[in-house]
């Protein structure tokens, strides 16, 4: 192996370790989809154990429509869009634990990482590629919760690599279709494998009308028809047509407002959000690769352009997009900052070794300065589950409490997974599968408001409260100093996650007298 060889394996690695670190990070069940989505998979998979739903009394194709998991709006019609990615992940989980689902994340992540990084690659050369991905590594690793979304960037890394190659490997393209199908049924996304292939025949259109090359016509007429089966396969779900519109419906009935949905600039006037400076420096990139390419008067290519307004567009526009934007970004980029440097292929100067070494560990260092916020909101760095976390289920458990529960919009992906069907929840982190008026009428004023929590509790008859104890929201805030000072509830269990109050009736009577903590516990921080 060659010198240069040796010292761009040697990036490489540096590369996909340092992004390796920075996504291993614990998992905090209480606020985390993932148990939900683990519940999915093993209700899903009933079809094949009858006895199964006989027990429960539910079936696979409740959890496809229905919100059967909760007790406020168990009949509420509800499209469950990534209930194949809840089956993956419950196979996964079934096989090796939460360490084996970190595992799992991890590989598919890198994998993924490595596709967009082999395209940018192959579009400039391996040095650009290596700096641009370093510069924008802080927002490719900003999504680290676990989630069925992890698929959409893999098939993005997928039909980006397969598209970017479709003059030199046509046969490639039959692939698509197929994994169209799969995706339809994994996330939301979808939608995005139908975009790309239309924007690549949409440039196979325009070079065509250009040169007037008859030679072209053959990766238009393969375009279409990836694109023409790509459609067909999308109907391939269990909502059909339904399922094949849910990406532009799915915000038709969503009553409650999620940070990672917010846009950049909604955030930079209320809070400080730390990865909103790595994005803007991705999107400043972004844009000053493009004025390189105009002044300079270089190759255009017709789709990069278009993904360029699309992914900043999404990035501009919800916070949860930062991760695609940084993944699509870095091909573009390095595409069009080609030659920049002058950098040969495969040439061998130990002083450009030595340059690129230098700006590689100058990266690093100022991206970690320029915004010491953004790296201690991470999470434990390791595999499986945060230490704990699931200490407030095991006590609910065995100490046999009982429900109706109250819980808070965090942790019900974290009940649904411990205690259904035994028990089901108030609320989870799903506004589509709830009416809009029940957040806005019912779940936010019943903790800003006494005589509203009095009307809704005689309806529900609430016996238990468990709370994500660290939820931040002003609403549950005020609920919690409430509850503690409520002479009607007797707190009976705290950590660093989770508190968990019942009501002061015979049937808790003997679980107050052995748990209750003392109000001195609890005290009102500012």
């Amino acid at each position: 192996m060659r010198p240069a060889d040796k010292f761009r394996f040697f990036l490489t690695f540096f590369l996909f370790f340092l992004y390796g670190i920075l996504i291993s990070q614990k998992i905090n069940l209480v606020t985390a989809d993932l148990g939900r989505h683990i519940k999915n998979g093993e209700m899903i998979l009933q079809v094949f154990d009858p006895e199964a739903q006989t027990r429960r009394g539910d079936t696979p194709q409740k959890v496809l429509g229905t919100n059967l998991y909760s007790y406020t709006f168990p009949e509420f019609p509800f499209l469950n869009h990534h209930w194949g990615g809840g089956v993956v992940l419950y196979l996964v989980h079934q096989v090796s634990g939460f360490v084996g689902i970190s595992i799992f994340f991890l590989i598919v992540s890198l994998v993924t990482l490595g596709l967009f990084f082999d395209v940018a690659r192959k579009k400039s050369n391996f040095e650009t590629a290596f700096l641009v991905t370093l510069l924008l590594l802080p927002l490719i690793a900003d999504r680290v919760e676990i989630r069925p979304e992890i698929f959409s960037y893999l098939f993005c890394g997928i039909y980006l690599w397969i598209l970017r190659g479709v003059r030199k490997v046509r046969k490639r393209l039959i692939i698509l279709p197929f994994l169209q199908l799969l995706w339809v049924n994994l996330h939301v996304y979808f939608f995005l494998g139908l975009f790309l292939i239309g924007v690549f025949l949409a440039e196979e259109i325009l070079l065509f009308l250009k040169k007037k090359d008859s030679s072209d016509l053959k990766a238009i007429r393969d375009l279409s028809i990836a694109l023409f089966l790509s459609i067909l396969a999308s109907f391939l779900n269990p909502a059909g047509v339904k399922g094949l519109l849910y990406p532009f419906r799915i915000f038709g009935n969503y009553g409650y407002r999620i940070l990672e949905n917010q846009t950049v600039w909604f955030l930079d006037k209320i809070i400080q959000y730390p990865p909103n400076l790595y994005f803007k420096i991705g999107f400043g990139l972004l844009l000053l690769s493009w004025i390189f390419v105009f002044r300079k008067r270089r190759k255009f290519s017709f789709a990069n352009f278009i993904l360029s307004i699309f992914i900043s567009y999404l990035g501009w526009t919800a916070v949860r997009n930062f991760t695609l934007f940084g993944l699509f970004a870095l091909p573009i980029v390095a595409s069009n900052l080609n030659g920049v440097a002058m950098m040969k292929k495969n040439e061998d100067n130990i002083l450009k070794n030595f340059v690129i070494s230098s700006l590689a560990v100058l990266i690093i260092f100022v991206l970690f300065l320029i915004n010491i916020p953004y790296w201690k909101t991470k999470g434990s760095l390791g595999l499986g589950l945060e230490k704990g976390v699931e200490k407030g289920a095991e006590f609910f458990k065995k100490e046999k409490l009982r429900g109706p529960i109250f819980n808070d919009y965090d942790n019900g992906g974290y009940l649904i997974y411990y205690l259904y069907p035994q028990e089901k929840i108030f609320v989870d982190n799903r506004p589509e599968a709830y009416p809009k008026e029940f957040f806005d009428k019912v779940y936010i004023p019943m903790q800003e408001n006494e005589s509203v929590w009095v009307e809704v509790d005689k309806k529900y008859n609430f016996n238990t409260i468990f709370f994500h104890r660290l939820d931040l929201t002003p609403w549950s805030q005020t609920f919690l100093i409430n509850r503690v000072s409520d002479p009607s509830w007797a707190p009976i269990y705290v950590d660093g996650y989770s508190i968990i109050f019942v009501k002061r009736n015979e049937q808790n009577k003997e679980l107050i007298k052995k748990f209750e903590l003392p109000k001195e516990m609890f005290s009102v921080t500012k």
